[in-house]
């Protein structure tokens, strides 16, 4: 019982994170979905891929939320015209530095020059792969 009482505090500890982040993602994503119009999602991240994909990679290398609370948000660029490869390289893009104490680790025990160049290679590598996935599907 002890046990459990230990686990029920700990997971509320975390639900005082999580739930004000994915509150905040939300509310971005009903301000996106009421405030912009659908043509000009669609002329910016639909149309032109050679666009629209790195700067999702790179905005979503540049976002400092975690990675559940992109999901909303990436799912109403995409009801609203955005491409699979426009999603694939925001939350990948996202994916690669969601975490600041894991980067902080990661410079830590590896180094700065190592957490630059996977920072740096994996950016071409995310947009090659939205445009494979905006070419699959």
């Amino acid at each position: 019982m002890n046990r459990t009482n230990e686990i029920f505090k700990n997971s509320l500890k975390e639900m005082k994170f999580i739930l004000p982040v994915f509150f905040i993602a939300v509310l971005i994503s009903t301000m996106i979905e009421l405030y912009i119009p659908d043509h000009l999602i669609t002329s910016l991240l639909g149309k032109n891929i050679f666009l629209a994909i790195p700067l999702a990679a790179i905005i979503g290398v540049i976002l400092p939320i975690p990675r559940y609370a992109t999901y909303p948000i990436a799912f109403v660029l995409f009801t609203k015209g955005a491409g699979y490869g426009v999603v694939f390289a925001l939350i990948s893009g996202e994916v690669i530095c969601e975490s600041i104490v894991r980067d902080i680790v990661e410079i830590r025990y590896f180094g700065k020059n190592f957490f630059a160049a996977r920072l740096i290679l994996s950016i071409p590598f995310i947009i090659a792969g939205g445009f494979f996935i905006e070419y699959l599907l």
